[in-house]
């Protein structure tokens, strides 16, 4: 027995080395893979955007502010309407041409609607014209007329020279009409072109914007009224980050007989969007002349162009007065 037990001891111990052994007193160890690194994220690509002039006919709806009145500003005071702004909306919308000789161009809010064609141009396009002018005159209702002033930026060949309304994205309107002498006028304003896309609008800096505004004025003071165009000078900040839009206007009137335009009054007004938005809307500030609403929208890459629209109503200077325009600008 002890003889047994020492024998499968040693074969024991013989397999045990035998085990251990290999012919190689140090073995390659097994390589460990090597770590794969995360492929790189494809960038997303910009939205590509259609650009002014227009190559062909096309359809817009339009950012708009709109004020009213009724009477005859020559005989008189008038009565004075309710002014408000709206963002982005099909109630007031437009089709327009790239051909001003065989377009027909259409404007329409909430089912009122005018039509002009070539015969109906009283400002023809050209560099030297910021904005070409369609008209009619009903020859059966005296005092029933439609007026439509388009920014002269969208019939190639013709864009104006005007390097701050050259734009590319961004347009505006100014539709005027009345249904006869003492009847009811409306002034409707709007801004239109090709928005930024919610995914491409920047999200971080403070972004200065050169602009220009142009409105009307209508100014009732004891018996007398008085319609006008309002322009001046524009400071235009947006604040990506905080999603804030701040809008200074030193708006003046025109001069008598063609004189130096005359000081009206400083407005400011502070506006913002919320997230998923290209949209923003707000108010004058305390401290403006009028109490009044304004609502834009920002166009093309990356926020590269501006436009708004604004309105205003109050007494100013002993007038009851009632304020509508619009704002375009550009980086």
């Amino acid at each position: 027995m002890i003889r047994r037990h020492m024998f499968m001891s040693a074969a024991a111990a013989t397999l045990a080395l035998a085990s251990c052994s290999g012919g190689d007193d140090d073995p390659t160890p097994t390589p460990s893979p090597s770590p794969t690194s995360s492929p790189s994220p494809t960038p997303t690509a910009s939205p590509t955007y259609t650009a002014f002039p227009l190559a062909a006919a096309a359809s817009f709806n339009t950012i708009n502010a709109s004020v009213s009145y009724t009477g005859d500003p020559a005989a008189g005071a008038v009565s004075l309407g309710a002014g408000a702004t709206e963002t982005l909306s099909s109630r007031v919308s437009l089709a327009t041409s790239n051909a001003i000789a065989t377009g027909t161009y259409v404007i329409n809010e909430a089912g009122e609607e005018s039509r002009f064609t070539t015969t109906n141009v009283t400002v023809q396009p050209a560099p030297a014209v910021n904005e070409f002018v369609f008209r009619t005159d009903d020859a059966t209702t005296a005092g029933k007329f439609s007026q439509l002033e388009f920014l002269n930026n969208t019939i190639p060949s013709q864009v104006t020279s005007t390097a701050a309304l050259q734009l590319t994205n961004v347009s505006y309107m100014n539709w005027w009409r009345g249904d006869s002498t003492a009847g009811a006028k409306r002034f409707t304003t709007g801004v239109w072109g090709y928005n930024t896309a919610v995914g491409d609008l920047p999200t971080t800096g403070t972004q200065a914007y050169t602009a220009t505004v142009n409105g009307r004025l209508i100014s009732v003071a004891g018996t007398t009224t008085t319609v006008t165009r309002v322009s001046g000078t524009v400071t235009l900040s947006v604040n990506f980050a905080t999603s804030i839009v701040d809008i200074t206007m030193n708006l003046t009137t025109p001069g008598t007989g063609g004189g130096a335009p005359v000081p009206y009054g400083t407005f400011t007004a502070q506006a913002s969007w919320a997230t998923k938005s290209t949209l923003f809307n707000g108010s004058f500030l305390q401290g403006s002349p009028l109490n009044g609403t304004v609502a834009g929208g920002f166009y093309g890459s990356q926020a590269k162009e501006i436009g708004l629209v604004f309105q205003g109503s109050g007494t100013f200077n002993g007038a009851n007065q009632r304020l509508v325009g619009n704002i375009v600008g550009k980086k």
